[in-house]
């Protein structure tokens, strides 16, 4: 089996997207304007040995975060099936992550340390630190390779807004929100050998471009079917762009978002400021009684917006932004 050989120095140049046939075992679909092309590996870099180390790659360089719709490690007292596991350098059961059980929508995703070029990436269920589905038991907690928690569609989506996580928006468009470059629909399990066709549960690498132009982003995200385990992460390309170009301060992404120039230290956004109106609320409290603060758009229904006020036996008063809010009212309920 090959061992993939990539470094983040890697060449500027875009992936050579040769055609290739897509195996039945996996239904490839780009978005518009994506190429989206399995390169062919099924497996490499499948390591026995605990632990089993994934490849340095983009995922795991310095300052890079991540980040998920939940875990289910904690649900069932395990130390691991958590986020953490996405980027932590081993493949492996024991180091993989599994979404929480709530929720309707299930994802892992990464936070680039900054703006970088990602050529290609690669995920899988569970590539190492235990035997081949078939041979003799391995180091991993369940007894060798595991072949399930891998079909089903997969959403892989990216962003360059500024310090993306799991509550950055969902827009079409990666200049403000995550969009997506295609999807990935593991089909079947028929290939049960590693290096031939496509085996759903070993480590796929796919190569990725938009139109004739490398792809640009801050976070990098899958969508996973509920249940579904992956033991790592990987993102490659050159290294990550300095954020700050200009080192005024403020990153690229947040400079162009604001109207600022990037590249001109003197065009800075500490230059903007803003004034926004404020609603001050007052209300008189008895002695060592508790009071909440509820706000309404309609005055039929009522959110608490601040609980456990104790009263002194005189006036209370608060300050309350109008900014980007409709119409709101504002009383105070006696616990």
């Amino acid at each position: 089996m090959k061992t993939p050989l990539k470094l983040l120095t890697a060449s500027l140049l875009l992936p050579l997207l040769l055609p290739r046939t897509a195996p039945a075992e996996v239904v490839i679909t780009p978005a518009d304007g994506f190429s989206l092309v399995w390169d062919g590996n099924d497996g490499d870099g499948f390591n026995p040995e605990s632990p089993a180390p994934v490849p340095p790659n983009l995922a795991t360089a310095p300052g890079v975060a991540v980040f998920t719709s939940g875990d289910l490690g904690p649900e069932i007292s395990v130390p691991f099936h958590v986020a953490a596991n996405l980027n932590d350098g081993f493949y492996g059961n024991a180091n993989s992550w599994i979404p929480g059980s709530a929720g309707a929508e299930h994802f892992g995703g990464v936070r680039l340390a900054g703006v970088a070029t990602v050529t290609s990436f690669a995920f899988g269920r569970d590539n190492g630190n235990g035997a081949f589905e078939g041979g003799a038991p391995g180091t991993d907690c369940c007894g060798g390779q595991l072949a399930d928690r891998s079909l089903g569609l997969y959403t892989v989506q990216i962003t360059r807004v500024s310090f993306p996580d799991g509550d950055t928006a969902e827009t079409g468009d990666a200049a403000t929100g995550w969009q997506t470059i295609g999807t990935l629909d593991y089909v079947a399990n028929d290939d049960a050998v590693p290096g031939e066709a496509f085996t759903a549960y070993y480590r796929h690498e796919y190569e990725i471009a938009q139109g004739a132009t490398p792809i640009q982003a801050t976070g990098f995200r899958i969508l996973v079917p509920g249940g579904t385990a992956i033991d790592e992460i990987e993102l490659y390309g050159p290294g990550v762009v300095d954020p700050d170009k200009d080192g005024d301060g403020f990153d690229d992404t947040v400079e162009i978002e604001l109207g600022f120039d990037p590249n001109n230290p003197a065009s800075t956004p500490e230059s903007k400021t803003d004034i926004r109106t404020a609603v001050e609320f007052s209300f008189w409290a008895a002695k060592n009684k508790k009071y909440n603060i509820e706000q309404s758009p309609d005055l039929a229904a009522w959110t608490i917006i601040e609980t456990g006020i104790t009263g002194r036996g005189g006036e209370i008063t608060r300050l309350y932004s109008t900014g980007a809010q409709p119409k709101q009212h504002y009383r105070a309920v006696r616990q």
